[in-house]
């Protein structure tokens, strides 16, 4: 016992130490589920639970390490997350060993690989959706290494990651031969040196630059917790963000506001506006400048909407589609409603925001043969969701969101780091504005042109390129997401089979 929790302990530590700004040690991952697998060739098919069990530590205590900072938004938030994706991991874990055991002939990383990037496409859509440690993410901060994320974003990324912790398992196991253990050896290292070595030719490859767009990002520092909610009125608000926009070149086409960077509610449908939203208004249609910045709108609904302004009119509106569970959404509502007033305590709403059926982008007035994606604080975070803007003729995505919500700790780095990793997958130049956290600038290789320090108040100025491209990605996200999903069901289907048959045949 006290061996294998002795290697459901160091799982853990080696995923958590790998994870992005926790020690940026990313090549961690590539041995940390090691100790797992030795778990699970150490049980037979009837201790399944025991697997489980040791499982679901690992990977509740690998959460606590790489998102610790999820409780200082809401607790009950980032206890039902650990608690939930755990339990999901460890199922995952779980059911990946029966089909290896009923299986036999396929090796288990192989299989684990399907079932785990089921498991992270389910995070993509259901009500608890929370795509942030999906195992993809771990190289956000190493884009020299996964320049390839153009062709199977971090979908690819998770399954590198597992089939070389196969690989070097496999490489260490006490049966076999010294010949099979060279085999394997130089297996894993092809398998981790040549997508690198592809990498660095993609990140030394040109691009034509087909057109530009000047951008002012805006990092009004407002403090969510003293003032932005409860402190600063909305008017005030609204003054101290024109009074930084005053500071803008007047030659900046765009400029873009932080989410909620006025936390006014209003109706959409209305022109009649409150004096806080009026007076930003105002100034646009002064100077004669274009927005997008993020508010609270409603109509029948709430929502979290991205607004488009044209020299003083609202002329575009898209709504968040992607809710935070807890904070914007009450998950399975209809089955939680005796929760409603614990939620609400913690911080969350009483009842889910509406939504956008599909994803938008914005139309500039004055450049209009340019289109701007604008994604909702962790919208940013679904490959899925990005791709879709993306394919829709999106030459830009701009990010506006509030990272203060988990203060100065690794959350709003990660947050900020894995915009890379979307710049990268659909070869697009991104713009990143927040209330605070990291405001700035990443090119189509996902490397960073200019950025904000945390509780900063700045205005940043760029020219953003666009190369027209459209990566097998950004082109296929569908197409790959359903094929390995699809090669999992495949695999549970003959697993379920087999293990008829083969429980037909002894009977018989």
């Amino acid at each position: 016992m006290i061996k294998r929790t002795t290697y459901s302990v160091l799982s853990a530590l080696l995923l958590g130490l790998a994870w992005p700004e926790i020690t940026n040690q990313s090549w961690l991952i590539f041995i940390a589920f090691i100790p797992l697998f030795s778990l699970a060739y150490s049980f037979s098919l009837h201790q399944w639970k025991s697997l489980f069990l040791y499982s679901f530590l690992s990977f509740i205590l690998w959460h606590i390490i790489a998102d610790y900072w999820m409780i200082y938004s809401s607790f009950l938030g980032a206890i039902t997350a650990w608690i939930v994706n755990s339990f999901m991991m460890a199922s995952v874990v779980s059911i990946s060993f029966y089909s290896y055991k009923t299986l036999k002939k396929i090796p288990f990383a192989l299989i684990l690989s399907f079932y785990w990037l089921t498991y992270e496409f389910l995070h993509l859509f259901w009500d608890l959706m929370w795509p942030w440690m999906n195992l993809g993410n771990v190289f956000a901060n190493k884009i020299d290494w996964i320049q390839w994320y153009e062709y199977v974003g971090i979908y690819g990324g998770s399954i590198w990651v597992i089939w070389i912790n196969g690989l070097l398992f496999y490489v260490i196991q006490n049966n076999r031969t010294y010949r099979s253990r060279l085999a394997f050896a130089f297996l894993s290292s092809l398998l981790i040196f040549i997508p690198i070595l592809i990498s660095h030719h993609l990140l030394k490859r040109e691009h034509t630059e087909t057109s530009s767009l000047k951008i002012s990002v805006v990092q009004p520092n407002i403090n969510t917790y003293t003032e932005k909610f409860d402190g600063l009125s909305p008017i005030q608000q609204s003054t101290k963000i024109v009074t930084i926009l005053e500071q803008y070149p007047k030659n900046s086409p765009l400029i873009i506001l932080p989410e909620t960077s006025i936390p006014e509610n209003f109706n959409i449908n209305s022109f009649h506006y409150p004096q806080s939203i009026q007076h930003l208004l105002n100034w646009s249609s002064k100077t004669k400048s274009d927005i997008i910045g993020g508010f609270y709108t409603y109509d029948s609904l709430n929502y979290n909407s991205s607004l488009y302004i044209h020299q003083g009119e609202i002329q575009q509106v898209r709504h968040k589609n992607k809710l935070l569970p807890f904070a914007e959404s009450i998950p399975f509502e209809g089955f939680i409603k005796p929760l409603k007033n614990i939620i609400k305590k913690e911080g969350g709403i009483g009842s889910s925001f509406g939504t956008d059926a599909t994803a938008k982008v914005f139309s500039l007035a004055k450049q209009p043969e340019t289109k701007v994606g604008s994604l909702i604080c962790f919208e940013s975070a679904f490959p899925d969701f990005t791709s879709e803007m993306v394919r829709k003729e999106a030459n830009f995505l701009v990010i506006i969101t509030n990272d203060d919500w988990w203060y100065d700790s690794p959350g709003h780095l990660q947050h900020f780091a894995y915009a890379k990793l979307r710049a990268i997958e659909n070869r697009i130049s991104i713009a990143r504005s927040a209330n605070t956290g990291i405001s700035g600038f990443i090119n189509y290789n996902g490397q960073v042109i200019q950025k904000s320090e945390y509780n900063e108040e700045v205005i940043l100025n760029a020219t953003l390129k666009d190369i027209n491209y459209l990566t097998f990605f950004t082109q296929f996200e569908v197409y790959i997401r359903w094929t390995i999903a699809l090669i999992a069901f495949l695999i549970l289907i003959l697993s379920l089979l087999t293990k008829w048959f083969y429980n037909h045949l002894r009977s018989d």
